[in-house]
């Protein structure tokens, strides 16, 4: 899978150099069928959001594909959906048994029929460290990979991110 989705994405943009446009463009006045696409793209990360906000970490980490993975903001990767299963039921019987998630995404880019990457947003509230401590809440950025097989969309890569002022940036 993993490697028909590089092969899909390096024959896509190179398409997109050769004839100098760009393939992946906003679905705003997109054709009918990707919106119909990102609907159900946007349907499965409301979904996901709820599954969260219930803990239910199986429906979770069933929204990715056997082989997909999802890298959290510290670096630490999970790879195939067991080691997914297994992130997400430690951190919801740990920090994350009393939070609740607000999920956005953002944009939805067909790289083709098949192929869609996605920009979102997240907050996670209510976060704890063993001791009971409430942490602030955690605010950051995501961009997924996902592919349809069988008529489904599954999450094949999963980037999680917390921006950081730079230091050699200004505000």
């Amino acid at each position: 899978m993993k490697k028909f989705l590089a092969i899909a994405l390096a024959a896509a943009l190179g398409a997109g150099a050769m004839t100098g446009t760009a393939l992946a463009q906003s679905n705003e006045g997109s054709i009918r069928s990707d919106l119909v696409n990102e609907g159900t793209i946007r349907e499965l990360y409301a979904n996901f959001n709820k599954a969260w906000n219930k803990h239910d970490t199986q429906a979770m980490a069933n929204m990715w594909s056997i082989d997909g993975d999802h890298r959290e903001p510290d670096g630490r990767l999970a790879k195939g959906r067991e080691a997914i299963s297994k992130l997400f039921a430690a951190q919801h019987e740990s920090v994350f048994k009393k939070t609740e998630l607000f999920l956005t995404l953002k944009d939805v880019w067909f790289i083709t029929a098949n192929t869609a990457l996605i920009d979102g947003s997240y907050e996670v509230e209510g976060a704890r460290l063993p001791d009971g401590t409430v942490l602030a809440p955690r605010k950051g950025y995501l961009t997924s990979v996902l592919l349809k097989e069988r008529d489904q969309w599954w999450i094949v890569a999963s980037r999680l991110m917390i921006p950081t002022q730079l230091p050699y940036k200004k505000n």
